[in-house]
């Protein structure tokens, strides 16, 4: 897999996709673009399915999460033991970065912004297929 963005590049995509309307599962997965095997609309049509403000707004895992994850389902076709360990360590990553995956807890007072939650991800992901790649 050859990445064509760099991470600053990536996460100035996902800010404009913000900027648009998109939510934050949709920023994330969309951003992901050159390395997906299918296009962004499908990237867009996937996320768009009720995974925004954590799972149809009902605060569960958040939607960049879970737009880093349908990146790596859609990287294609990965036995399961392995893909299980990828999203693993993505969910371990985001969550020692910003001490929560839920978006309840992400949306708390004092606690970063969404758009920041975005770009954390992006930046997570990006890193962890640079590496797996290396």
């Amino acid at each position: 897999m050859v990445m064509k963005y760099t991470i600053e590049e990536r996460k100035e995509i996902a800010r404009s996709l913000r900027r648009e309307g998109y939510n934050c599962a949709q920023c994330v997965a969309m951003s992901f673009d050159d390395v997906l095997s299918s296009d962004k609309v499908i990237a867009a049509s996937l996320a768009a399915q009720g995974f925004g403000s954590g799972y149809g707004g009902r605060g569960y895992v958040c939607g960049a999460v879970s737009g880093a994850n349908m990146v790596l389902g859609l990287l294609g076709p990965t036995p399961r033991p392995e893909l299980y360990r990828k999203v693993g360590e993505l969910i371990d990553g985001f969550s020692a970065l910003e001490g929560a995956v839920n978006c309840a807890d992400l949306k708390k007072p004092g606690r970063k912004p969404c758009l920041e939650l975005i770009t954390d991800a992006v930046e997570i992901l990006h890193r962890q297929l640079e590496a797996s790649h290396e």
